[in-house]
């Protein structure tokens, strides 16, 4: 009877760990990206600046977007405070800007520019992507973009695992 009382409770408890997620596995879920906005400020009355720090795992990406009306300049640069090596693009219906690599075949840091256009849509992507396959090599991003006042910048509330 203690037997069988015993190979219950660790029946149970197995299934339990593996409807929690916790089966023993050193191994946690993936690390998710994360950001920071350091700053937010109005620039005179026509201008917006927004600063972020982005944090992006192996394998991860991390999305800005930005509302622009047809004919609103963005300008802005990033630098990698971490890691050595980023893909960086900016997105509408087609391909905006994408980063140039570097002599050594990396992109560490850049500048961009652009102008919002009808054909282009509304909603431009500024998205980042930590291309390592090493779990141990985050990237962190300094961000900035100057973009004008009625524009506007969103960040996901959560990104995909």
């Amino acid at each position: 009877m203690r037997r069988r009382i015993f190979f219950a409770a660790i029946l149970v408890m197995l299934l339990l760990a593996m409807v929690t997620g916790c089966s023993g596995s050193t191994t946690g879920p993936a690390a998710k990206p994360r950001h920071e906005i350091l700053r937010k400020s109005v620039i005179g009355t026509d201008w917006r600046m927004y600063q972020l720090r982005l944090t992006l795992p192996a394998g991860t990406g991390f999305p800005v977007l930005l509302k622009l009306v047809d004919g609103d300049k963005a300008d802005g640069y990033f630098y990698l405070e971490k890691g050595n090596n980023v893909d960086f693009s900016v997105n509408a219906d087609s391909q905006v800007f994408h980063s140039t690599k570097n002599s050594s075949g990396k992109v560490n840091s850049d500048r961009f520019s652009f102008t919002a256009s009808k054909v282009q849509g509304s909603t431009y992507v500024l998205q980042f992507n930590n291309t390592t396959t090493n779990a141990s090599e985050p990237v962190v991003v300094f961000m900035e973009v100057i973009y004008p006042v009625k524009g506007a910048v969103y960040v996901p509330l959560e990104t995909a695992p």
